[in-house]
């Protein structure tokens, strides 16, 4: 009998030596939705679209739709992209992928996306409650002069002016550090820190956005990065556009071109 059970363990362990090492389906996150609008490193115009971290491309997560979740390939930019917010097939929806940037754990979308998709029945939950909670900030923003759709307004002219003129001073500088180069740009205005530019010409080079409630400061988006009638918003973290859906969403940012009737 010992030399059976000897002979059947031997077999087992053979056998299990001899089976290949096959992966099971990738890890599955539970994703979180947000927005951004970083002017003109924004891809395609910035339109409807989603970017998220690499880490995610090609798993259960975020996969090409001609694969499947238990075999996932990575989605390819300009194209269709499978994405999932949960474990649950219904939290998946199909978006244009143009890309990385933000930290790992978000799909983030253009508010032209959410503007796309928003009035779409059927969504997964997660991006469904966002478009839920901008409503009540849109609901009043639809009651407020919307500025940047209408320059010439009585009320806006003044606000708008002023917007336009920073932006225009801006887009000389911007396009001035792109021509030089970031490094050659900073050398020349270097008597002047204030001038001074990162993030390939983007954003200024001193910190003088925040303090956020952590004491933190960070470096501000500038009105030269934005597109044509679009203006970098109050705290430096977005431009803003005519789009309801990014005043409701991006906090402050963008209400200040919002005025009461």
């Amino acid at each position: 009998m010992r030399n059976l059970i000897t002979l059947g363990m031997t077999l087992v362990c053979l056998a299990s030596a001899a089976m290949p090492n096959v992966p099971g389906p990738p890890q599955v996150s539970n994703m979180i939705a947000t927005m951004y609008d970083d002017g003109k490193s924004c891809p395609h115009n910035c339109d409807a679209h989603v970017v998220f971290h690499a880490k995610h491309n090609g798993t259960r997560n975020a996969f090409a739709p001609t694969s499947s979740r238990s075999a996932p390939a990575k989605c390819i930019i300009g194209n269709e992209c499978k994405i999932c917010f949960s474990a649950a097939d219904a939290s998946c929806m199909l978006a244009t992928y143009r890309g990385g940037g933000p930290a790992v754990g978000r799909f983030d979308f253009t508010p032209a996306f959410y503007e796309e998709n928003c009035p779409k029945p059927n969504l997964p939950a997660v991006f469904h409650g966002q478009c839920k909670s901008a409503e009540p900030a849109i609901a009043i923003l639809k009651n407020k002069i919307n500025c940047i759709a209408e320059p010439e307004h009585e009320k806006c002219k003044v606000l708008m002016a002023a917007a336009i003129k920073r932006k225009a001073n801006d887009d000389v500088l911007y396009e001035e550090c792109k021509a030089l180069g970031e490094a050659a740009f900073n050398q020349k205005h270097k008597t002047q820190p204030a001038k001074q530019r990162s993030n390939d010409c983007a954003y200024e080079k001193l910190k003088t956005g925040g303090p956020n409630s952590k004491g933190e400061r960070w470096r501000r988006l500038l009105d030269g990065a934005c597109r044509p009638g679009t203006y970098a918003g109050k705290d430096g973290l977005d431009c803003c556009s005519t789009s309801l859906y990014a005043a409701a969403t991006l906090g402050k940012e963008c209400r200040n071109f919002f005025v009461a009737r």
